[in-house]
């Protein structure tokens, strides 16, 4: 496990906001190939505060955490998972600090702030042929995922808009994979998600977690 401190520092988003933050990473990485992974473990967690002592215009914690499994199930299948956490705590967080849903990476289906709050919750599951027994570049994968963003559980109107099973949205879909290069094993991938609102292509270069 590294961590990683980072002193604070400023961002400015959307005009002339003042976002100065303090940042502790901690991460675990032993995956080879991280457009492409095999086997191994990438876990990280980032913890990211926004001060008006540090002389940013909120006061607001986020904590984010990433955690990808990857499992070879037989030669050049693999089974891999995620578990991606996102919160952002403090009063009246500004637009472009809340959680975004959807993307090319996770919850595939859905585009990427279709769907967006204080908190995302999200996990997914892959199955990776790369590439099939009968070719040298040619492969496929499926996927599932679900997740769901959301507020506090009571919000200022006093409503009730924090984590509810009900809300849990669905995706779902496959994709075809081409070895484009062969000594890096990094295909090109084509992935089509399917959602309860339609679905989306994704063309793209290496996979999506």
């Amino acid at each position: 496990i590294s961590p990683k401190p980072q002193n604070p520092y400023q961002m400015k988003l959307m005009g002339q906001e003042n976002l100065f933050l303090y940042m502790h990473t901690y991460f675990y990485n032993n995956i080879h190939n991280f457009l492409n992974p095999r086997k191994g473990v990438f876990s990280e967690f980032a913890f990211l505060r926004y001060s008006n002592a540090l002389k940013s215009d909120y006061n607001l914690t986020s904590i984010i955490t990433d955690n990808r499994f990857y499992l070879p199930v037989k030669e050049n299948n693999i089974l891999a998972f995620q578990f991606y956490a996102q919160y952002t705590i403090g009063p009246n967080p500004p637009f472009n600090l809340i959680s975004l849903m959807g993307g090319e990476s996770l919850m595939r289906g859905y585009y990427l702030g279709r769907y967006r709050d204080r908190h995302l919750l999200a996990t997914q599951v892959e199955y990776r042929i790369l590439p099939f027994t009968f070719s040298k570049r040619w492969g496929a994968s499926v996927f599932l995922a679900m997740g769901q963003v959301f507020g506090e559980n009571i919000s200022e109107d006093n409503s009730k808009n924090g984590f509810q099973f009900k809300n849990i949205l669905p995706t779902g879909g496959a994709g075809l994979r081409f070895l484009l290069f062969q000594e890096k094993d990094i295909y090109f991938r084509v992935d089509y998600g399917v959602t309860k609102n339609g679905g989306n292509y994704y063309l793209t270069l290496g996979e999506a977690f």
